[in-house]
């Protein structure tokens, strides 16, 4: 969900590192839409149901979940670079008028438009009040906790929203504990403390959140404090991402290893995948919702998958034939650019196949109720098509246009501030009299 132009792209490196970045958030887009497909059919069912419903796969499918991850960390890092190269290269402080219109474009608009669609077509006959309306237009959904047709997976939206919000002034902590620190090695341990309390923050959240007394799935989970590991995690590479272009003849070790190695940190991403799927503590092959022990050891394998997915996407000159062949590929690279679509829309799409919701003459009845209707891959296919139809034309004809009309904004509102900034400079000579004046006056 996070735009991908964050800096120079000549070069055969960066132009290959920026596509596997574009064609891993395809990638991730796909697995959501499977995984959620897989729960939708029946290929996942609570253990009170008997043994996993479709063996292997449906123990394979549970931990297709981890697909949601690397998102946040790809927003932790992209976003927060620009203020890591101000804290430790000294370039201009990020503006944040630019930087707000920017993520509020690349966000807002679209989900706004799911979120018309889904009351006005799903969900209508369900509107009982002025705040019915207003509380996802607000983003409210997760802390007043009401089920939308269509709207399924749009909690992470309030998630990122709230991360844009929070970002600069986690940023200005974290300039202001490495200010005076001359080694850049130290200046970054420095730096790297708040993010680490806030990955031990989620995890002992996502610890807490299955807690007896909560119950399954408690409207809490849904709030961003479990996720917050993964921005930090982004964060944290964008660190070490900004140390390595200052020094590329010394670049970190974890750099270093991903450059020599970059195939073994996918070897990892895929044990940690594996790990996940077996569901210690739990109950493989099902979406049962388990204790804190579990939820706790689950948490530790989502951040290391995509901790380990994402290190040699971004490592300098990390690269192999294997990442450049599934991420690099035109159809890949293409579901990258209209993932936030795919990611809105794959929900409506699975409603309307269903016949569920007001437009056909009933409220809405939620997924989970709906299984045994459909089969996997009638489903999926029919996702997958209606999907990346519906995702392609928002992309084109709405996404693209407003964050250009954007960036047409700021580039006018940038020169007009440079024109008066230059108009109100003084000249030398004045530079030097103006001088000479406040010396005497003093």
């Amino acid at each position: 969900m996070t735009a991908l132009g964050t800096g120079p792209r000549s070069g055969t490196g960066v132009k290959r590192r920026i596509a596997n970045l574009d064609g891993v958030r395809g990638l991730c887009a796909m697995v959501v839409v499977i995984t959620h497909v897989a729960f939708s059919t029946g290929v996942v069912l609570g253990s009170e149901s008997g043994p996993p419903q479709q063996g292997i796969w449906s123990i394979l499918a549970v931990g297709l979940e981890v697909g949601l991850g690397p998102f946040f960390i790809l927003s932790g890092l992209l976003l927060y670079k620009p203020f890591a190269r101000h804290a430790l290269a000294g370039t201009a402080k990020p503006r944040l008028g630019p930087f707000f219109l920017r993520r509020g474009l690349r966000l807002m608009p679209g989900y706004w438009l799911l979120t018309a669609f889904c009351l006005l077509v799903l969900n209508f006959t369900s509107i009982n009040s002025v705040w019915y309306v207003l509380r996802p237009l607000l983003l409210m959904q997760d802390y007043d906790f009401v089920w939308y047709a269509g709207m399924d997976p749009t909690w992470t939206i309030p998630t990122e929203a709230q991360f844009y919000i929070i970002l600069p002034a986690l940023a200005l902590l974290m300039h202001k504990l490495a200010r005076g620190v001359e080694d850049p090695a130290r200046k970054v341990r420095r730096m790297m403390i708040p993010l680490a309390v806030l990955v031990l923050g989620g995890w002992a959240f996502a610890g807490y959140m299955h807690m007896a007394h909560l119950g399954p799935w408690p409207p809490e989970f849904w709030w961003p404090f479990s996720r917050i590991g993964l921005f930090a995690i982004g964060m944290g590479l964008a660190l070490l991402s900004v140390r390595a272009e200052q020094s590329p003849d010394n670049i970190p070790a974890l750099y270093r290893a991903a450059r020599k190695r970059p195939n073994l940190f996918w070897l990892g991403a895929l044990a940690s995948y594996l790990i996940i799927c077996s569901a210690p503590l739990g109950t493989a092959g099902t979406w049962d919702y388990g204790g804190p022990e579990f939820a706790l050891l689950q948490h530790v394998g989502f951040l290391v998958f995509a901790f380990l997915l994402m290190v040699p996407l971004v490592a300098p000159k990390a690269s192999s034939p294997l990442m450049d062949t599934a991420l690099s590929n035109a159809p890949t690279r293409f579901l990258g650019r209209i993932s936030y679509g795919i990611y809105l829309w794959h929900f409506v799409v699975m409603y309307l196949y269903f016949r569920s919701g007001s437009i056909f003459g009933a409220p809405p009845v939620p997924a989970a109720l709906l299984i045994g209707k459909v089969g996997f891959w009638e489903m999926l296919a029919v996702v997958v098509v209606g999907t990346i139809a519906i995702a392609t034309l928002s992309y084109y004809f709405f996404e693209r246009p407003l964050l250009r009309f954007g960036e047409r904004l700021i580039t006018k509102r940038e020169a007009a501030r440079a024109a008066s900034a230059t108009a109100g400079r003084p000249l030398p000579a004045q530079e030097e009299k103006a001088r000479e004046r406040q010396t005497t006056s003093v």
